[in-house]
This record gives structure tokens, sequence and C-alpha cells, in this order.
């Protein structure tokens, strides 16, 4: 059960007093923590109205100023918490303010408490219960985002999956100021945390699905980090390898997931070992595919391709047989093949050249 505070309604589900909180309610009358449902709401439903945009817009430049506090009175501020008035208060005067709340504790404690955890609003929910916490409203906001500070202070290498968060949404800034490699980077520090947070029997995304906070919907977006570091890769070789490293951990960690899902990014794998440079690697893995998949006809294709665009001249007669009986199983299988009457302009050269190799081969021999 969720409450809204505002209101005093009662909703069965966290995405309804998200959209509750959305339609009925000004953003300025909104605590961090709730105009953070209101930013979930919009992103899960590609809201797009101005007056929200402008107000989130805000909201995330509110969090990032950084603001100095005056708490030499013991005072703090009347109005909603921000992580910037959190930032701006030492560990003692946080650890000092949750002692008033009559939580109590300390870096040690935190610790033991955070490496058995996976989010922080499940430490914050901790300590509540455990502590029987009565707070409400612009207090309620200080605990979670002290649980926040503390843990970036204290346990910086503990994953959490309110981090996630930030790093997507960071990676979407740096994506939209035309910086994209350095949105994959962040991209890839958010596909660290979600390998972390999700449970390790999960091997299906539906599963891993259930395990990430739920502005994310967890196969788009691997899909477009993979795109996204193909892109990067044209101009930066070295995301060639990231790529090869994050398409090869997609495919480890969810066996179970659907055909052409896995199919795609062993795809990506092979294709990553092809632009390394690394050929018989990349054969390999395209002969893996045709072994699992024997009705992609793209898997022939690709390996065919490297033999006959590679070095055509160095090409056995039995290598030539070879891309020629590969290039006419990708014209014949089942699967989608765009692109037809190139593969089978391919299989004309192909067979010329063979052709001339075998009249040259058997001229050899009736002179020799």
């Amino acid at each position: 059960m969720s409450d809204c505070r505002y209101c005093e309604q009662t909703f069965e589900e966290e995405t309804a007093l998200r959209e509750h909180l959305y339609e009925a309610h000004e953003q300025d009358e909104l605590s961090r923590i709730d105009r953070r449902r209101v930013k979930q709401y919009v992103d899960e439903h590609t809201v797009a109205e101005s007056s929200s945009d402008e107000n989130i817009e805000t909201d995330q430049s509110s969090q990032r100023e950084q603001r100095t506090v005056d708490t030499s009175d013991g005072s703090y501020p009347a109005d909603a918490w921000e992580r910037s008035d959190i930032e701006a208060l030492s560990t003692e005067e946080i650890v000092e303010k949750l002692t008033d709340h009559g939580i109590e504790t300390s870096e040690t404690a935190f610790r033991n408490r955070a490496e058995d955890l996976n989010s922080v609003t499940t430490l914050s929910d901790q300590w509540e219960t455990e502590y029987e916490v009565d707070a409400t409203g612009y207090d309620h906001d200080f605990i979670w985002m002290a649980a926040e500070e503390l843990w970036e202070r204290w346990t910086p290498e503990v994953p959490n999956k309110e981090r996630i968060y930030d790093f997507v949404q960071d990676g979407r800034d740096l994506r939209e100021n035309g910086n994209r490699a350095v949105a994959c980077d962040q991209w890839l520090t958010a596909w660290e945390y979600i390998l972390a947070v999700i449970p390790d029997g999960s091997t299906t995304i539906e599963e891993a699905d259930q395990a990430v906070p739920t502005f994310l919907s967890l196969e788009p977006f691997i899909r477009s980090l993979d795109s996204d570091l193909a892109t990067v890769a044209e101009d930066d070789p070295a995301y060639h390898e990231h790529r090869l490293e994050f398409c090869r951990e997609v495919c480890e960690q969810f066996p179970d997931a659907d055909d052409e899902f896995l199919l795609d990014f062993r795809h990506f794998v092979a294709d990553s070992l092809a632009e390394l440079g690394r050929t018989a690697a990349s054969r390999a893995e395209y002969q893996s595919l045709m072994e699992a998949y024997p009705e992609d006809p793209w898997a022939y294709k690709k390996l065919a391709d490297s033999n006959w665009l590679d070095d055509p001249d160095e090409l056995s007669t039995e290598e030539m047989e070879r891309t020629a009986e590969l290039y006419r199983a990708a014209l014949d299988a089942e699967g989608p093949l765009e692109g037809a009457s190139i593969v089978a302009d391919r299989l004309k050269e192909v067979e010329i050249r063979l052709t001339e190799m075998k009249t040259s081969d058997e001229t050899g021999g009736e002179e020799a």
C-alpha cells in the first residue's frame, strides 16, 4: 500500500501513486522523492507535456546545484529537503539529525547493513521499522536522502538500485549534448550495477526486469546501449572491445532469453570480433551460430563474406567451394535476408572464379 502525503489517499500499487502525483498535484508542492516518482511516471509513459519537462529540468538543476546550508544554530531547511542540502552537511550532522529521529547508526553499522542490501530505499525502510520512526512530510524525505548520502560516503563500492537511475539519466543528458562516448561509459556503469542487483538465478530479461528500478525497461536499454556502442566504435575502435565485452555478458547473463534476442547478441559478438581483426574467433562464432540457428541466413552470409571479401586471391579451391556453399545456404535459408540480390551476385562471382581455378588446375595438370 502507498499513501499520498498531500491528500491522504491510499493506493494499492506504487505505479498508481506515481500517476496520482502527476495528475493531481503541482510540482512545487511535492517533496524531492515525490518529484522523482513523477519523473519516473513521465519516463514510463513518455509524457511530453512542456510544463512537466520544465519542472523536471528545474528539479534536476536544483539537485545538482551545490548550496551551503548554515546549520550552526542547529536549524535545518523549513521547506523540502534537496539532495544538495544533505550534501552540504557534514557526516556528523547527518548522523546527529538521524539520531533526532531515533535512528542510531555508525559507519560500521551502516556498512554491515548495506552489504546485505541492494537498495537505499530498503535500508531506510529498515531504519523506520526497526527504530519505530514516526516521520512525515519533509522529515521522511530527509531519512531517505540521508541514507543515500551516507551510502555514497561510507560504502561507495556497494551497488544500489537508486544509482542506476543517476547513471542512466546522466548518460541521456550527455547523449543529448552530443557526447555519445561518455554517455556510453555512464550506461556501461549502469549495466555493472544492474548485474550486481539482479538475483543470481535470473536467466531471462523478464526475471531481471523485476529487480531493476521501474523507470527502466531492460531490453530496450540493452539494445539501445549496443547500438550506441556500435556507433561510437566507428570513430573510436576501442569501443568495439567495450561492445564485445558487453554483448558477451548479456548472452552469459540471459541464456534463457528468447531466440531472437540471443541470436542478435551472438551476432553482435561475432561482428565485434571481426571489427577487432580477430578473424579466426569471429569465423568460429559464425560457425557456432549456423549450428544453433540453421534457418538464420546471416551467419552463412557473413562467414562467406569473411572468406570472399577479405582476400579472395588467397583462397584455395576447397575454400572457394566452401564459400559458394555458404552463399547458397544463405539464399536457401528460411529466415529473411535483406540484400538477397547482392548475395546472389557474390555467389555468381565466386562460381566464376571457382570455374577459372578448376580450369587452370586442369590445364596445369595436362601440361605436366
